[in-house]
This record gives C-alpha cells, structure tokens and sequence, in this order.
C-alpha cells in the first residue's frame, strides 16, 4: 500500500483487544462510538468487530487481493474488493442493542474531520422524513464537503415504499444476484430431484450424501416445530432424521443449530410464499440445503403421500455461469421513495446475494454463537454487501477524477448502469432505479449532470418543508419564497427523471443541464422512449459539446394523455438517453418515472 495520505487526520482508537499496532497503510484509521453502553461479554468496547458485519462490507469496498480464498472449500478463488487500493477507516457504531442516531451522526462528523472521501454505510431500516433521518442530516454535510455517500436501500423488499435512505444527495443501492450457485440437491426416496442450495462444505464429508428419514412438523412438537423454533423439536422424533424447516421468523443457520442440538442429522429449509424462489445461502452448521417455494410444496406433498418419506442433499460445491443473472434480489427494498416521490429511489443497483468477502477470528461462519468452526471468509446477502460495492467503485471514479463533485460521481453511475431483469420479467425503475452498476463505464460517461449542495436546499423548498425542517436538514437559514423566486420553475438536476402528475394537472416542464466530462466537440442526439400514457418532448434533440466542462442545457415536456381512473396511484416509466453521434458507445441514459396521484 502506498503510504497513509498527508491530508489524513484520523486516528487508531485504543480499546479492548485493540490499539494503534492493529492498524496500517491499508487500515489507516478506527475509531468506535458508543453512547449506548456495550455488553462486553458478547463484543469488544473498541473498534475491533465482534459480529461480522463491518468486516465483510470494509473488504467488500476496498480489501487487498487474497489468492486462494475459500468459505471451507466452496466459492474459491481470489478475493478482492472492489478498490483494492484504497486505504480504509472504520467507525463502529452498532452494537448488540443497535445502532442509535446519536453515534451514527458522531461517527459521519468525526469521519468528515478526518478526511475520508467517501462514506460507505450498510445501515438503515425504514424511510424517514429527512429532519428525523440522521443519516440523512449527517451525509449532508458530508455532501457539503465533497464527500460521497453511499448507502444500502434496506431489505423490506419487494413491498413498495420501502426503499430507505433515500435523501436525494446519498446513493441509494440496491441488491442483485450473481451468476454464482452452490448447488445441493435433494433426492427424495420416490427418485423424484428438488434443487437447492447450501454452503455446507458437503464434499469434504462423504457420509452426509446418507438417505435419511424425513419428518415436517413432528407430532407432539411444541408451537413453532414447523418454524424450528428453540425447544419445539421433540428429541425423540427427531434423532437422526432429516427434519424440514419452514424459512421466517427465526435466522436459517439458527434453524439448523435447533436441529443439531435436538438431535436431527439434516436439514432442508423451505421457501414460504413470502421468500419465493429467494435462496440466500448459509454454512449450516450440519448438512442442510436451501429450496424455493415451488420445491418446498413438491417436498410437502411428498411427505404427506408416504408412510415412510426419506431422502438424502446431494452437495454439488461451486458452479458459475449457468444461470441467469443479474437480476435484483426479491428482498431488495423497492421504491417510489415514501418521503419523496419527486427522486426517483433506489438509484442503482450492485451484486448483494451470497457474497463471499472477510470474516473475523472470533466468529464461526454462521455468526452463531455455538458455531465453533474458524474462516478467514464467509457468505452474507443483503443490501449491506451491495452498498460497499458502489462505494468502492466511487472510490476508484474519484481516484481517477479527482475534482468531481459527488452528484458527478452518482451521476456517472447511475447514467452508465445497465437494464437488467426481476424474476422472469424486466426490472422496473422502483427495483433497479436506473440499473445494474457498471463500473467499466462509469469510469468514462462522457457527460456528467452535475448538483451543488444549494441546489439540494431550493429542492427541498419544492417539497413544501419549513425553515426549521431545513435547517434541521442542513444546518443553513433558508428562506424558500427568496430561494423560489431567484429559480423560477426549478427542478433538480437528478441524473433520473420522476414526473408526478396531481389530479388536474396534465403538463409537466422540466430543465436539466450536461457537463461534457468527455472529448472537445462532441455531438449528443437523443433517443427517447415515453412512458405509456404520456407524450414527451425535448429541446433542443441535439447538443453541441465545443469544449471540455461545457455545460448545456436541455427542456422536457410531459403531456398526460391518461384519462384520471378510479385508482388512486397508477405508474408508467420509461427512459431518455443522449447518444454520441461519433462512436454511438458513450450513451447518457436516464430512466423516467411517472406516476398519476387523484388526491
């Protein structure tokens, strides 16, 4: 690593099991927050991570190479984070109890003194409006200083309105799949296949290909005996079968800890219809598979068809490139966003779904307690693996242009990001927003639109917050009749584009400006597909780039042809691209989003 950066003022935070010796040129700074008091039994009151999770998502972002990395034997090969260059610091600020807002907002200050450049924050719940969201408060003054924000969607999805952090000066990821599979197949004793998957390191023990006894539910279990709940698994019934878990409520590896310690031999765990085909997988601490929703009714109707139901989980280790991907995560929170359907959210999309990165000593694979196994790696999913990936990527897009802005920086992801699909049909802007991120590209976008932090504050006059909202917001007296004068018909300058049209309103006109980030006298012409329902026009279709930072501006006209229905909400989306009429590859895509409200 090269050394520590002279503008650095962070520092190594002294504590239990940790000081300034556990830090070097790739760790350059750790510190912990706290105002909650830490059970120091179950983690370290300092820095050092105790539960997993800030570990795997720092590799994630910016971890060096390890060749020959492997959770026990499945997924192997080199890790990498996505900017393996760069120096990292970390700010604890969860805890066993949670994360609280008084840390979280220390922790984002603190960082902001110290000199990072980019915030990476696989945190947050549920949308809140902007002055009761402190990560919201907190990334504006980050913004303020030219650092970028990045942060996870949540994993409400795919129920609408759930998408979180989403402050129009934060980039808000979602999660998608990789074209990765652990394969573990279940032989049901009818010669019937159910497919599955699992990170159990099945390989390495031959005996676990055994057919055994099945048994769902057992007679005389407790409340909860299909769920698997702690206790509700009678011993005798159980010993030595293979017991089918329904998926929810309880963690799956916990799941199949109940099991082992109840004596079963096998677990499969089955879908319900809330996870569908969703297959996030786990290093069970026995021999257990994951399968879908569909193959989970085949194995009950299997079960109940018989006297005598057994079967056997063929492991089947790592196979890449057979299936289709990617496509978004089902729990990949969704938008349009709650607080402000005015920014289209989530923004992009990055890989989320059984994502091997860094584990630490304390921990066995699974994160339970009694999981005594030792990895230097393991598998999470979430949208907490998938906000490291983009904040790893912003850090490689300003390392290569040092003097963007952080809307310069979210703009050339999201204009870059690529369509992709949500189970067997396209994805919709309120799954991918505009895409799968495509780091390759948005190093180079070619145009950029770009938005100053003031830009933000005229915005949220739009949005009809008072003066003490805003400043809440954004520490700044503003006063929005003054602030709405100067900018007459404003709209931010959102590299996507989010029409609302109220009942009795039928035209739309918006403004957004381009910044040529690419080559001296380039020409842009525009493709354009309208969302159904609406006719739209743009002028000028043409822009004439002379120089380098040029800025040129264009106008959108939306027209609703929609007649108002009886539902409340109706959406329709589609998408505006500016097209380099040199080498036709350096393409500006922006997705549209329009959405019809009676009240």
């Amino acid at each position: 690593m090269p050394p520590v950066p002279g503008k650095w003022k962070g520092i190594c935070q002294q504590g239990q099991d940790f000081d300034s010796s556990n830090c070097n040129r790739k760790l350059i700074g750790a510190r912990f927050f706290t105002k909650a008091p830490a059970n120091t039994i179950q983690e370290y009151a300092s820095p050092r991570d105790s539960h997993g999770h800030g570990t795997h998502t720092s590799s994630t972002a910016g971890g060096a190479s390890v060749p020959k990395a492997s959770v026990l034997g499945n997924g192997g090969g080199v890790a990498r984070g996505m900017a393996p260059g760069a120096h990292i610091a970390v700010y604890k600020v969860c805890w066993t109890n949670g994360c609280y807002s008084s840390d979280i907002l220390a922790a984002m200050d603190t960082a902001i003194r110290d000199g990072v450049d980019v915030l990476s924050l696989s945190i947050g719940g549920f949308p809140l409006p902007l002055f009761a969201d402190s990560i919201a408060i907190g990334s504006f003054r980050a913004v303020e200083h030219g650092i970028s924000v990045v942060c996870a969607a949540g994993n409400s999805g795919p129920l609408q309105y759930s998408v979180a952090n989403e402050a129009p000066w934060i980039a808000t990821i979602g999660a998608s799949t990789l074209d990765r599979e652990f394969p573990a197949i279940v032989q049901l004793g009818n010669g019937e296949f159910l497919s599955g998957e699992s990170m159990f390191p099945g390989n390495e023990f031959p005996s676990t290909t055994k057919e055994f006894e099945l048994v769902y539910a057992p007679a005389g279990g407790k409340k909860g005996s299909e769920f698997c709940f702690a206790g509700s698994l009678p011993k005798v019934k159980i010993q030595g079968k293979m017991v089918v878990c329904d998926r929810g409520v309880n963690g799956r590896a916990e799941k199949g800890q109940v099991v082992k310690q109840s004596g079963g031999a096998a677990m499969i765990l089955a879908n319900t219809a809330i996870n569908m085909e969703e297959d996030s997988v786990d290093v069970h601490v026995l021999p257990a598979t994951l399968v879908g929703f569909t193959e989970s009714l085949r194995l009950k109707a299997y079960i109940n068809s018989t006297r005598n139901p057994r079967a056997r989980i063929v492991f089947g280790g790592t196979v890449i490139g057979k299936s289709r991907a990617p496509a978004v995560a089902q729990f990949s929170a969704r938008g349009p966003s709650f607080t402000n359907p005015s920014v289209l959210k989530p923004d992009v999309i990055a890989p989320g779904v059984n994502i091997i990165a860094a584990w630490p000593q304390n921990l066995g694979p699974t994160g339970l307690p009694e999981d005594s196994r030792r990895v230097n790696f393991t598998v999470m999913s979430g949208t907490s693996m998938a906000c490291p990936h983009v904040s790893g990527i912003a850090a490689l897009i300003r390392s290569a242009h040092p003097k963007w802005s952080p809307a310069a920086v979210k703009s050339a992801m999201l204009t870059t990001a690529d369509p992709i699909m949500d189970g067997d049909k396209p994805a919709g802007v309120f799954a991918m927003g505009a895409g799968h991120v495509n780091p390759q590209r948005a190093i180079y976008p070619g145009l950029i639109y770009d938005i100053k932090p003031e830009d933000y504050v005229t915005h949220l006059c739009t949005l009809g917050y008072t003066r003490s909202e805003i400043f809440t917001i954004t520490h700044r007296n503003a006063s929005c009749s003054e602030l709405l004068k100067m900018n007459k018909g404003f709209s931010l300058n959102y590299p996507s584009i989010s029409v609302i049209f109220r009942q009795g309103t039928r035209r739309k006109m918006m403004r957004r400006k381009l910044t040529n980030v690419g080559r001296p006298n380039s020409i842009y012409s525009v493709e354009l597909k309208a969302p159904e329902g609406v006719k739209v026009r743009v002028k000028p279709t043409k822009l004439h780039f002379k120089q380098r930072n040029q800025v040129l501006s264009y106008r959108l006209w939306f027209i609703s042809r929609k007649r108002m229905t009886r539902e409340k909400l109706s959406f329709a989306e589609g998408h505006l691209t500016w097209i380099n009429s040199q080498n036709h590859l350096t393409r500006i895509r922006s997705p549209i989003s329009v959405t019809w409200k009676r009240k």
